[in-house]
């Protein structure tokens, strides 16, 4: 316990030297949602899916590793060696559609097949496979390759919409806990009002200044406040526990908050992001780019499997104790070619429509997506615009109803008022109080939305 609460009251200090006493105490939201960027078990899993993608394109590359290749084949029959063969060599793809290769081979036996025939101390050859058709421009090494890299951009994309949608979620029930913990505050103010005015009724009436029937209504009305403190706390705790939700160490250990804290008070805030913003940057949106790239990927290799497939390969061969020499004779060579086509390709030319469907489907998602995320931000801002006239009007309303109060307070102390219209007075200005906080933590949660539908929460 003694760790949690250390690391929660080291997460409330500001960065800045010298601070009052009394801010040690808040917690901030940017303060908050960075401790959730940096320890969220979610957010920890986002990173190691980023991680996943680059291991994946170090895996692909693995593709072009240098291959060792070797095979044995041996016949023994009565005593007799009718053929032991032995072959073995490297193998170095490129990235250009040539593969280099150095192979051995050692064959002897009575029943050796000609074409095997090599001298006694074995035949050496290093030579070329080359696509001169299909796979000559990509194939599916290549192209495992860039959509690896493609697939890098995506997790980190899908890392910031999930850091987006987690630290909405988040700030969300920071800015309840804020409300709640000012709508407390609000009641203990409203408590403070009536216990301060039953005690001095009690001391009246015993004086015989007031008539005891008033301190049976204050009473009344002081436990009718006492109730509203109740709920009030109830709902602050409530809070304040779904803002312990948030709280880890690393991903693996659950904190709860120090019964010290308290939130930031509320207050209206600026909008966290211009309106001349293109929705094309948004994650959403560049997801689908990134999609849209892996997809071409895939076209080109569907367009290159439309082409015959023409594989040509050519060795110069040299005794085997010449191997690292340089004299190698060009009248000394083997060479080969193959050939394949499929006469009508159906499968290749339906895969790759398949493929042009899937690119134009992409495409009108994108511009699905990019046309609600704009309409989201106009109608998040006009909230907000709405939000913080509402605000200052209900502080507004609720500087006069506080100014009444007081006023009708000095009156009944002074005996030119009485008991019911104290009360109505207080009841007015706590309401007034109340709507007022209730549309601060509207504007804050209003920009908060805006943060998130601009996809900016992921980003900061």
């Amino acid at each position: 316990m003694m760790k949690v609460r250390f690391i929660l009251t080291a997460l409330c200090l500001l960065p800045l030297g010298s601070i009052a006493q009394d801010t040690i105490r808040q917690l901030t939201l940017d303060q908050f949602l960075q401790h959730i960027r940096e320890n969220h078990p979610v957010a920890l899993v986002a990173s190691n899916q980023v991680e996943m993608a680059e291991l994946f394109i170090h895996q692909s590359k693995g593709s072009f590793d240098p291959v060792l290749l070797g095979g044995m084949d041996q016949k023994y029959y009565n005593g007799t060696t009718y053929y032991s063969t032995l072959s073995t060599g490297i193998k170095i793809p490129t990235r250009v559609g040539v593969d280099f290769k150095a192979m051995g081979d050692w064959n002897r036996g009575a029943y050796l097949n000609p074409q095997n025939r090599v001298p006694a101390d074995g035949l050496t050859y290093i030579g070329f496979e080359a696509q001169l058709g299909r796979g000559m421009f990509t194939d599916e090494r290549r192209t495992q390759i860039r959509r690896a890299q493609v697939a890098l951009n995506q997790s980190y994309t899908e890392q910031q919409l999930t850091l987006n949608e987690l630290l909405y979620e988040a700030g969300q029930a920071f800015i309840q806990w804020q409300e709640q913990e000012a709508q407390y505050q609000l009641a203990l103010e409203g408590l403070s009002f009536t216990e301060t005015r039953f005690d001095q009724l009690m001391i009246n009436a015993a004086l015989g200044d007031r008539p005891y029937v008033d301190t049976v209504e204050a009473s009344a009305q002081l436990f009718l406040r006492k109730m509203d403190v109740e709920q009030r706390q109830l709902q602050q705790l409530n809070a304040r526990i779904a803002v312990e939700n948030y709280l880890w160490e690393k991903g693996r250990i659950p904190l709860q908050l120090d019964s010290t804290l308290i939130p930031e008070k509320l207050s209206v805030k600026e909008p966290g992001v211009s309106m001349a913003d293109s929705t094309a940057t948004h994650p959403a949106v560049r997801y689908y780019d990134w999609k849209l790239s892996d997809l071409d990927f895939e076209r080109r290799l569907k367009v290159e499997q439309l082409k015959p497939q023409f594989s040509v390969n050519y060795n110069l061969l040299t005794p085997a104790p010449d191997v690292i020499s340089t004299n190698y004779s060009w009248a000394n060579y083997k060479w080969g070619a193959t050939f394949y086509m499929p006469i009508l390709l159906r499968k290749e030319r339906n895969s790759l429509s398949i493929t042009k469907t899937k690119i134009e489907n992409t495409r009108m998602e994108q511009q699905l997506k990019q046309r609600e995320l704009r309409t989201k931000q106009l109608q998040v801002r006009n909230e907000w615009n709405t939000a913080v006239t509402q605000a200052r009007m209900a502080e507004t309303i609720a500087n006069r109803y506080r100014q009444l109060a007081d006023s009708e307070r000095s009156l009944f102390l002074n005996g030119e008022s009485s008991l019911f219209l104290v009360n109505a007075r207080e009841i007015s200005y706590l309401s007034a109080q109340g709507k007022w906080i209730e549309t601060l933590s509207k504007t804050n949660k209003s920009r908060l939305s805006e943060l998130y539908v601009s996809g900016k929460l992921g980003e900061r």
